[in-house]
């Protein structure tokens, strides 16, 4: 069956606006054409005070990278579509797993792997800038602006039809796609909505940063000796590194690692590196200070929807507060009469993990509420009844271990995460391996499949199909199932939430920070705990809840991260 005509109509549309750093867009002109119908309107939305056509269900709307179209439907007080088609998630699920997707996953390139001739990249910048610069635009730009957003729905729908038996061939699959239609309309919430900022304090750090980043190099490196002036000296580290006593990672020509994620992997062996490494992810971040604040207060900027193999999101660690060093999120504070929540999911990936693969004594250890301890007690590692007090070293080690596969680590990444020796973390690995047998078949069962070239799937239908890849990544195959259920779960919930009007600011990894007004906390907060415990229950089974935990905030309080407080506390003390 041919599921395009169950639609009375199908819209195809696009907006022009400007976007400026952390604002919500300010729109400018659409151009929608029916696809049932073949016609095409054009309109500048200085002459529009309502949205000119039916939104509902027995409507499908199209756009290219969708949740940008629908923050303009906000920006404009209108209704968001009921059905959704966005091609940029159609397009990015189906490279998925291709060298070739690395070639772009714009329109542009969209358009150019099916064939269809597109605009000149040039022309395309000479128009963007003539609408960034905000007008006013005479007559004939107006036109000209028009005629360039109309160009764009033109191969937007060519693409439609094209990529419509790719996405569409069952009702399921229709289903699926509408699902992630869905989520842009939640994206474009999450971003209208933003994350409320401490606006004083950011200003100062705006107007001070370039005074006192030397000053809190300067201040940090007391105790560490391995900078001069601003410029990290890997001579001088390696010289500190030999008085601690600390064996570092070296790479294929003998030098120290010095990326993030094996600072990050030795802190927790040595905490002795934890300034150093929040000083040193600062520095490279914040050589300017990039957050995207807009006059309200709010941090926005695009939340980057299915960007990741696994389709989690990818935001800009730059300009949104959650990609910056963990100091920063203290920037975060409820505005007067608010509070904020932030509520994640509890050991998500062990939960998935145990449902999927049908692993009860995985389940029983995520269910125990200490999956770590239950891990070490089960493999024979600590007696029955042992506790977090009790044996605190061998959970810590359990601990590494069972974040490890979760996260596809190795047995040398997670020995030096948990401080131990790489023959220790490989007796541990494999006691996990015969305490959760029925798990690691199913893992091991869907690496030998994805490197046979067979397609993985989630239970709501984001894929991965290994193509034309001579080295392809054999530990993340084991976690993809995970972590991309985890997305799953996540586009579940911002739905339910946003649908709901709770005020969802962002999502961040396997939590959401939600805002409401101080009268409105217990229900809010209750909602939110539930909708998204429902979301997993829909995913996973309605046996296989998922726990989530809250910290709430509120006003005149600011949201904090342990792991910047010393950083922040340092940097304060040089803003008075």
């Amino acid at each position: 069956m041919d599921w395009m005509q169950s639609y009375k109509s199908i819209f195809v549309l696009d907006f022009e606006f400007i976007a400026k750093d952390g604002e919500r867009p300010t729109p400018v002109c659409m151009v929608v054409t029916n696809v049932t119908t073949n016609t095409t309107t054009k309109y500048w939305l200085d002459k529009l005070d309502k949205c000119p056509f039916p939104t509902g269900s027995e409507h499908l709307f199209v756009g290219y990278f969708a949740s940008a179209e629908w923050g303009c439907f906000l920006q404009l007080g209108w209704e968001i579509p009921e059905r959704i088609i966005d091609l940029y998630a159609e397009f990015r699920l189906h490279m998925n797993g291709r060298l070739a997707a690395a070639r772009g996953n714009g329109l542009i390139s969209a358009c150019k792997s099916f064939g269809i001739r597109v605009m000149e990249t040039s022309e395309k910048n000479a128009m963007r800038d003539l609408i960034v610069a905000g007008g006013p635009w005479t007559e004939q730009q107006r036109n000209s602006i028009l005629d360039y957003c109309a160009a764009d729905v033109e191969i937007t729908a060519k693409l439609f039809l094209k990529m419509w038996p790719i996405f569409a061939p069952t009702e399921v699959k229709l289903g699926q796609a509408l699902f992630r239609g869905r989520y842009t309309a939640a994206v474009a919430r999450m971003e209208h909505a933003g994350v409320p900022m401490d606006v004083e304090l950011h200003e100062q750090l705006l107007e001070r940063w370039p005074l006192i980043k030397d000053r809190l190099i300067a201040e940090v490196d007391k105790g560490y000796g391995v900078y001069q002036g601003a410029v990290f000296k890997t001579s001088l580290f390696e010289a500190w590194l030999k008085t601690q006593a600390i064996s570092w990672p070296r790479t294929a020509n003998g030098k120290p690692k010095l990326d993030d994620a094996t600072f990050r992997d030795l802190a927790l062996k040595h905490p002795q590196l934890s300034a150093l490494r929040e000083l040193r992810k600062t520095m490279s971040q914040m050589q300017t200070l990039k957050l995207a604040v807009g006059k309200d207060g709010r941090n926005r900027t695009l939340l980057g929807p299915f960007g990741s193999k696994t389709g989690r999101n990818q935001p800009s660690t730059t300009r949104f507060i959650f990609g910056n060093a963990a100091w920063l999120r203290s920037l975060i504070k409820p505005s007067p009469g608010h509070g904020l929540a932030y509520v994640d999911y509890s050991s998500q990936e062990i939960a998935i993990a145990a449902a999927l693969s049908g692993d009860q004594n995985m389940w029983a250890a995520y269910s125990s509420g200490d999956p770590y301890m239950a891990f070490a007690i089960q493999a024979g590692l600590a007696p029955e009844g042992a506790t977090k007090a009790t044996h605190k070293d061998i959970r810590n080690q359990c601990k590494q271990i069972v974040l490890g596969v979760g996260y596809g680590m190795g047995a040398e990444a997670m020995a030096g995460a948990g401080g131990i020796y790489v023959v220790q973390a490989r007796a541990l690995l494999q006691s996990h391996k015969m305490t959760y047998r029925k798990f690691w078949a199913w893992a091991e069962r869907n690496q030998l499949h994805a490197l046979m070239q067979d397609t993985l799937r989630t239970p709501l239908g984001w894929e991965i199909k290994l193509a034309d890849d001579p080295d392809p990544n054999e530990r993340s195959l084991l976690n993809w199932p995970m972590q991309s259920t985890g997305a799953d779960i996540m586009r579940l919930a911002a739905c339910l939430l946003t649908e709901a009007g709770i005020e969802v600011c962002c999502p961040v990894h396997d939590a959401f920070l939600v805002g409401y007004s101080l009268g409105d906390q217990e229900r809010v907060v209750r909602e939110t705990c539930n909708l998204m415990v429902e979301a997993s229950r829909i995913v996973l089974g309605a046996e296989y809840p998922c726990r989530v935990d809250v910290e709430a905030i509120s006003y005149p309080d600011r949201y904090s991260d342990e792991r910047g407080e010393a950083m922040f506390a340092q940097v304060s003390r040089l803003l008075e």
